[in-house]
């Protein structure tokens, strides 16, 4: 009799402990972490819906830990807008190509880094190389000035003790960007939750995420598609020597317009991802055949791939300079509102941004034949 007794205690003692620890788990939890975080979301619950760049974004195991359908739609809105920090904190892909003969003591040995869209692992975040970014998140100003000029400062020889001259910038030299916002609404039903629909939710956040890139894309890739025939690159007798010529241009160009640019830039390709095994073939032959004419004889680091440009001709850019992207305020949701109407709450994204490429000079349009 005494065995099972002590044997009941040491039980009872167990099940203390278990929950002891329990508790102690729960509450060692992050502070501020969303319970519908995908980290422990076992992916058979609902096969692959709702997965976008090859990760999850919600873990509805942990919805029954909220007593109401406010509370649990409260929590979906701030784990979607958790996942887009995470994808904006996210370094742009690169896959790089190890490409042969590689020998670092010559001149454009480089291996190229090939940037890609992926709709597996990351947005098509691409034309990020070919703008400088203005960080406006926390500015009061609703726009940004670009100076249509450069050499605003001019430097003069001066005796000692004799007084700097103050350059001007004429009037009219500037051109204002001011921001672009963009918003969609998303109605979650009050009968997904209360059937367990959850793949609805996931498929609706998805293409909430999907189409705020794809806007993004459309906007900064069309900006170079706009640029007019003054930028157009004719074809001369290889790829290569296309590429060359394109490159010299547009040094010409910028010197001429007065960009400040360095001896020996890098520059950009931009293309569709048809045109890609043409362009890694032209710059492959760089580092095949070394000390031969035929080679590209700029450094062309980075291509850059994306559906969003035709496969008729590809772009020749030196990054940066008057190509601007100013990021006003990432995409984020507002607080609910109850819609009696449709038996669910309305979810309102918001978002501002927008670019500019303020000098012309910077590209070439080339042509494949």
């Amino acid at each position: 009799m005494k065995t099972f007794k002590v044997i009941g205690i040491m039980l009872l003692v167990l099940i203390a402990a278990v929950m002891v620890f329990g508790i102690a788990g729960t509450f060692a939890m992050e502070k501020g972490a969303a319970p519908f975080a995908a980290a422990a979301f076992p992916l058979s619950s609902f096969g692959f819906a709702g997965i976008v760049f090859g990760r999850k974004i919600f873990d509805f195991t942990a919805i029954k830990d909220f007593a109401t359908d406010e509370e649990k739609k409260r929590e979906i809105i701030k784990r979607a807008s958790e996942f887009m920090k995470e994808l904006l904190e996210d370094p742009l892909m690169y896959h790089k190509e190890k490409l042969a003969g590689v020998d670092s003591t010559l001149q454009g040995t480089a291996p190229v880094a090939s940037v890609y869209t992926s709709s597996v692992k990351t947005p098509d975040r691409g034309y990020e190389i070919l703008f400088d970014e203005y960080d406006m998140r926390a500015s009061a100003n609703d726009s940004f000035e670009v100076l249509d000029i450069t050499g605003g400062v001019t430097f003069y020889q001066v005796k000692p003790g004799e007084e700097v001259k103050l350059s001007t910038i004429p009037k009219g030299a500037l051109t204002t960007v001011k921001y672009l916002q963009f918003a969609g609404g998303v109605n979650i039903l009050d009968v997904w939750l209360r059937f367990n629909q959850y793949y609805k939710i996931e498929e609706l956040f998805s293409d909430v995420i999907l189409s705020w890139w794809d806007k993004k894309a459309d906007l900064f890739y069309g900006l170079l598609a706009a640029l007019g025939a003054g930028i157009n690159q004719a074809y001369d007798t290889s790829d290569i020597k296309t590429i060359n010529n394109a490159c010299a241009n547009i040094l010409a160009d910028c010197k001429a317009a007065g960009l400040m640019v360095p001896e020996n830039p890098d520059f950009v390709i931009t293309c569709n991802p048809l045109l890609k095994e043409r362009i890694l073939t032209a710059l492959k032959m760089t580092y095949e055949t070394q000390g031969v004419n035929k080679q590209v004889v700029f450094n062309v680091p980075t291509v850059v791939t994306t559906s969003k440009l035709a496969n008729t001709s590809y772009y020749v850019s030196l990054p940066g300079f008057k190509n601007k992207r100013g990021e006003w305020e990432d995409l984020n949701a507002r607080e609910a509102q109850r819609d009696e109407q449709h038996l669910g709450a309305v979810h309102v994204w918001t978002g501002m941004y927008n670019g500019i490429i303020g000098q012309s000079a910077q590209h070439k349009r080339c042509a494949l034949s």
